[in-house]
């Protein structure tokens, strides 16, 4: 014996059944949507500066004069002025979404020149009888 339910759904139309169908997918088809958030895009030339103005103060210290000349060589080459570069890294650090991705990306880019740097090493060949 059918159930009052089916009996129900069985009475109504095709064009009701399948409006409801389709109410249904779109229903969460929006759902869906509005729980992938997209991961923001990292400028990736501000990616590039940033880690270029990290080494340069690792290898050469922040206070040191031939920093300040490296510094000024990096933004000039990646055609930012110093007001214009630290406005953009200040942008970022204000937008908590965009932080993590930059810093990602920055990490990623470290971590790609330390790999390649690696790469290009020679590795010393061993003279015969030394151990």
């Amino acid at each position: 014996m059918p159930s009052v339910q089916s009996r129900n759904f069985k009475a109504l139309g095709n064009a009701a059944r399948r409006t409801l169908w389709i109410l249904g997918l779109s229903v969460l088809i929006c759902l869906q949507a509005g729980c992938e958030k997209k991961a923001p895009t990292v400028d990736q030339k501000l990616v590039n500066t940033y880690t270029e103005m990290l080494i340069a103060e690792q290898m050469y210290g922040k206070d040191n004069p031939t920093v300040r000349t490296k510094r000024k060589s990096i933004l000039d080459s990646a055609g930012y002025s110093r007001g214009q570069f630290l406005k953009k890294v200040d942008d970022i650090l204000d937008d908590k979404d965009m932080w993590v991705p930059f810093q990602r990306a920055v990490i990623e880019r470290l971590d790609s020149l330390i790999e390649q740097s690696n790469r290009n090493k020679a590795i010393p060949k061993r003279r015969r009888g030394e151990d």
